[in-house]
């Protein structure tokens, strides 16, 4: 357990110089990826080296390239720990200085172990009303001390487990596991780590907590985890009211429903549902369908579903659900999708990207089954933590995803370059 010293005089700055160097150690190697990846390896590939000793010498720089590759993506696991557990103990330890603040400069003594005192007053003693005031805001300071300390507690545990989990990765072999598994709970556990600061007590202290925040820790807390502050009582009505938008729908609650539904594919009706997972988001927080009043799903203009057929009804051999015949095409496929909320909102640009856009993948080339310029993937921005879009998506399923740590791993894969796009959907119905 963390404790009120520890809290109280911890540097902080430290762990974030650790998530920096873990960050660095994982550029420093995906560097020597990319050199192996682009230079040696085609080379030998091409016959620069033939007969058995330079098929021995291409299968050990591509193993030596793999390794490297997922050594790469467990330093960038750990930074991220790191980095969710370096926000966490600077909102808990400013929460902390807060209340400690606000006791010394009311009279109230707090002991090493963070138990707070009453003042010991002339007027105290013979004033039963003030007394009693003073007795709740005893109280008050109480549970600020105990929430700051315990919110560092937690985020210690968690970050710990998660480190002790990589530290066992060692033997790793897998780049796909790296990346899918450890990366992604990373990247998760990061964006969880900042959210266990919210405290859940009254709502006098819930605002005086929020309040004691410096302005950086709020907009750390608004972009990473708003569905932690929307409802939550004590949070000022003008905050809620910007988390949730003035679009008509609740942004917030986009974001909310992606990440509660992330790993529920009880309305995975398609084959590939990316963007019907995007559209369910949608309609999730809010979001009003659209639909024209005489061709319904089949308007370019309609935004929304009808009847499934099933799964396996075809016409002329084509499954009519993946033909949109039973979703507007803007509902299920990314490319109308993208169109659809182009001509209904606007693009940003990625350092604008807030919980409850929509983030689209363009391919710059032909491959991996799209053509050249095609959007061909969708998912939803759920979180933003130091510039890094954190996206939850279904096909396939992942949580709080980090951009920054996927992008690399595909262009190294060989997969097409992609363009990034980023909607915030303003419907205008």
């Amino acid at each position: 357990m963390v404790s009120l010293a520890q809290l109280r005089d911890l540097d902080v700055a430290a762990w974030d110089t650790g998530a920096n160097e873990w960050a660095a150690r994982y550029t420093n190697l995906l560097a020597q990826v990319r050199d192996l990846h682009d230079n040696l390896d085609p080379q030998l590939a091409a016959g620069a080296w033939t007969g058995a000793s330079g098929d021995a010498a291409l299968a050990h720089v591509r193993a030596v390239t793999t390794g490297l590759e997922i050594d790469a993506l467990e330093c960038q696991a750990v930074s991220l720990v790191l980095s969710g557990l370096t926000h966490a103990f600077r909102i808990s330890q400013n929460s902390l200085r807060s209340a400690l603040g606000a006791a010394h400069a009311d009279g109230f003594p707090v002991t090493e172990d963070g138990q707070v005192g009453l003042p010991d007053t002339e007027l105290a003693r013979h004033d039963p009303d003030y007394a009693e005031s003073y007795r709740d805001r005893r109280m008050l300071l109480q549970e600020l001390v105990r929430q700051a300390v315990d919110a560092a507690t937690t985020a210690d545990q968690k970050a710990y487990e998660m480190l002790d989990h990589l530290s066992q990765q060692t033997f790793q072999t897998d780049v796909a596991v790296a990346l899918n598994e450890d990366v992604g709970m990373a990247s998760k556990l990061e964006i969880d780590l900042i959210a266990a600061t919210v405290p859940s007590g009254s709502p006098a202290a819930v605002g005086a907590w929020w309040s004691g925040l410096s302005p950086e820790d709020q907009q750390t807390l608004r972009m990473a985890a708003p569905w932690a502050l929307e409802n939550l009582p004590g949070i000022p009505a003008e905050v809620q009211s910007v988390l949730r938008g003035t679009d008509g729908y609740d942004r917030t609650g986009v974001a909310k429903w992606a990440i509660d539904h992330w790993n529920d594919e009880s309305a995975d009706v398609f084959r590939n549902n990316c963007t019907n997972f995007v559209s369910n988001a949608l309609e999730g927080g809010g979001m009003q369908e659209h639909l024209d009043p005489w061709l319904g799903t089949l308007s370019d203009n309609s935004w929304g579903k009808g009847v499934q057929f099933g799964k396996d009804v075809t016409i002329d051999g084509k499954p009519l659900d993946r033909l949109d015949y039973s979703h507007s095409s803007s509902w299920a496929q990314a490319q109308d999708s993208y169109d659809f909320w182009q001509e209904h909102g606007t693009e940003v640009s990625l350092t604008e990207a807030q919980p409850g856009d929509i983030v689209y993948w363009e391919q710059t080339e032909a491959g991996d089954g799209a053509a050249a310029g095609e959007v061909h993937h969708a998912a939803v921005v759920t979180g933003v933590v130091d510039g890094d879009i954190r996206y939850t998506q279904h096909t396939f399923n992942q949580v709080n995803a980090s951009l920054d740590a996927r992008a690399p791993i595909g262009e190294l894969s060989g997969s097409p370059d992609q363009q990034i796009h980023v909607v915030r959907p303003q419907p205008d119905w």
